[in-house]
C-alpha cells in the first residue's frame, strides 16, 4: 500500500512539472495546444446581450474584427449585467460584464500587433491554442503599485489575437488571473 502512495505521489509531482514552465508560465502540452472554444459554432445573434450586438453594430471595424464575447462570468460574476459603451469615433466596440465583485471588459479596437502594458518587474504570462490563437496577458500596470503584483486580486489585462481578425481583443478582467484565464474558456463569436 506505501508502494502505491509513494508511486501516486511521484507521478503527481511529474504532472505537475511538465505542466508548468520555468517562472510559472504556462507551458504546451505534450500533445500540442488545446482547441480555441471560440472556434466552436457561433452564437446566434439573437441570443447575445442585446448590449453587445448593440456596441457591435455601430463599430466602424465590424467587418474585420469578429464581436468575440464572454458566454458568462462564471460564478465570481453571477448575475453579472452586459453593457456596452462607444469607442472614440465608434472605430471598434467595448463590452463589459459587470456586477458587484468585479468586472470584465472586452474590446474590439486595435490592431494585432498590441500588447498590454507592462513593467520590466511584473511577470508576463503566454496561452496559445491550437488555431494559432496567442494571449499576451500581465498584470494592470495603472492599478498597481510597484511590487505589489498578487495574481488573485490584481487586475489583469490581456491581449487576443486570432487568426483570420483584423484586430486584437483587449480582456480587462479585475478578479486576477486566475479569472481571466477562465474567463478565456468562455469565449465565443457570435455568428449569424
Amino acid at each position: 500500500m506505501i508502494a502505491v502512495v509513494i508511486v501516486a505521489a511521484a507521478v503527481a509531482v511529474a504532472v505537475l512539472a511538465v505542466s508548468r514552465g520555468s517562472n510559472g508560465q504556462e507551458a504546451t502540452a505534450p500533445d500540442g495546444p488545446p482547441p480555441a472554444p471560440w472556434q466552436a459554432k457561433g452564437v446566434r445573434r439573437s441570443a447575445v446581450p442585446p448590449a453587445y450586438v448593440t456596441a457591435w453594430d455601430r463599430a466602424r471595424n465590424r467587418t474585420r474584427c469578429a464581436l468575440l464575447f464572454p458566454l458568462d462570468g462564471g460564478p465570481a460574476l453571477n448575475g453579472a449585467r452586459a453593457t456596452g459603451e462607444r469607442t472614440p469615433d465608434d472605430n471598434g466596440w467595448d463590452i463589459f460584464l459587470t456586477n458587484g465583485a468585479g468586472s470584465i471588459e472586452v474590446l474590439g479596437l486595435f490592431d494585432g500587433a498590441t500588447r498590454p502594458d507592462t513593467t520590466s518587474d511584473a511577470p508576463r504570462y503566454t496561452r496559445t491554442w491550437a488555431d494559432g490563437s496567442v494571449a499576451r496577458y500581465t498584470v494592470d500596470v495603472g492599478n498597481a503599485a510597484p511590487g505589489t503584483f498578487d495574481p488573485n486580486s490584481s487586475p489583469f489585462e490581456a491581449v487576443l489575437t486570432i487568426p483570420g481578425q483584423g484586430c486584437g481583443y483587449r480582456i480587462y478582467d479585475t478578479l486576477g488571473k486566475d479569472h481571466l484565464e477562465a474567463v478565456f474558456d468562455r469565449l465565443r463569436f457570435m455568428g449569424r
